[in-house]
């Protein structure tokens, strides 16, 4: 058996000097690049906000105290202010959200004192609490008219089966009978259709309120002109 041993060829030149294949083995590039000042990429570290936040909310400005917007946890302003996600800011350097700030105040006094708007603005306060994401806000608001009606009369339409296609047979069946007068009549004016509980309130449907009787009578109210210009009202019960 022959055994050859013996140095691995030196690949360092005679000078002393690393080839260039050393040279790259020993100083690699980085697998990802690395932020800089002068480029756009975004801070590697968390943000820091202070104890009091100038906003921006669309052009509206606010000033509120960071645990203001840190006050519940499970809420898209807690997690923007978190420090885990990079808000811009504008030009004077308050904190920007590109959304339309006409009723970010009345989510801020929720969250400063649990305060609710008046009633003409539930809605409109109730579409900003579902874009922020703000759970309290929306069941409180919820309970208010005219959210509550709405819900309790959708719930109420929902015990109502093809409520939807009963509905439109009633206005077929209305204006079937107001071409049928027709020989009779010139003109056929106007048609509505009037949800009314029986002998329990006139309202239910149309301002929400409680019906102790879930009996419906359906009328079909119609209005009739004649050629000489004299207007009677007809009212027909289903």
């Amino acid at each position: 058996m022959v055994v050859v041993t013996g140095r691995e060829p030196d690949s360092r030149r005679p000078d002393g000097a690393m080839s260039s294949s050393d040279a790259e083995d020993d100083f690699l590039e980085p697998a990802t690049p690395t932020a800089t000042h002068s480029g756009h990429a975004l801070p590697l570290l968390p943000q820091e906000f202070p104890e009091v936040v100038p906003l921006n909310i669309g052009g509206a400005h606010f000033t509120t105290r960071l645990s203001t917007l840190r006050r519940y946890e499970d809420t898209m302003l807690a997690a923007m202010f978190s420090g885990r996600h990079y808000i811009p800011t504008d030009a004077e350097g308050r904190y920007f959200i590109d959304r339309d700030g006409t009723h970010f105040g009345d989510v801020l006094n929720f969250l400063r004192s649990g305060d609710l708007p008046p009633r003409e603005r539930v809605r409109a306060v109730h579409k900003e609490a579902q874009y922020y994401a703000i759970g309290p806000l929306l069941e409180q608001l919820e309970n208010m008219q005219p959210l509550k009606g709405e819900k309790v009369r959708q719930a109420f339409l929902g015990l109502m089966p093809y409520y939807k296609d009963h509905l439109e047979r009633i206005v077929e069946i209305a204006r079937l009978r107001a071409v049928q007068r027709k020989a009779r009549f010139a003109k056929l004016k106007g048609l509505v259709v009037d949800h009314q509980c029986i002998g329990v309130c006139d309202k239910h449907l149309i301002n929400h309120y409680y019906c102790k009787r879930p009996i419906y009578e359906f009328k079909i109210t119609w209005w009739v002109t004649f050629s000489q210009g004299w207007i009677i009202h007809f009212r027909d019960a289903f």
